[in-house]
């Protein structure tokens, strides 16, 4: 049986595709491992490649290539935040926090203006309990019966 068409270029594919002669003939060599027309050793005889470092480079490939191949949302991408974008939203996180040590500086304020015996200090700078709270009326001594 005879198939209409093209004859599959297999790894020979890769010379139509952009890229350096070196990583073209890499990627070459690797498919051509792969489809088992070269052996782990003829491979690297042509890389000028020790085995160890073939295999990591076979995998690295394979794994960038699965990598891709992943499924990814439909559509196109959302654009990525801009410099401006990414500045205003420092910037309204930043309007946040002030906000939020404005109302806490109106309550120490409010607590200072309704309570303002509470923390005195004395001239040395120390802070005192002295004259915070009325004392108590010193209770009569009486004689014990």
């Amino acid at each position: 049986m005879t198939r209409a068409g093209r004859k599959p270029l297999g790894p020979a594919l890769v010379e139509r595709l952009d890229g350096s002669q070196r990583a073209k003939q890499r990627m070459e060599v690797i498919l051509e491992t792969i489809a088992g027309r070269l052996t782990i050793e003829q491979a690297c005889q042509r890389l000028g490649l020790k085995p160890a470092m073939f295999h990591r480079l076979r995998t690295e490939v394979l794994e960038a290539g699965l990598a891709r191949l992943e499924p990814r949302p439909v559509g196109r991408p959302s654009p990525s935040a801009t410099g401006d974008e990414i500045r205003v939203g420092e910037l309204e996180r930043q309007v946040v926090e002030l906000q939020s040590e404005l109302k806490i500086a109106a309550v120490r304020e409010e607590v200072a203006r309704v309570m303002p015996y509470v923390l005195q200090q004395d001239s040395s700078g120390k802070k005192t309990t002295q004259g915070l709270l009325p004392r108590c009326p010193a209770k009569p001594n009486h004689p014990k019966r």
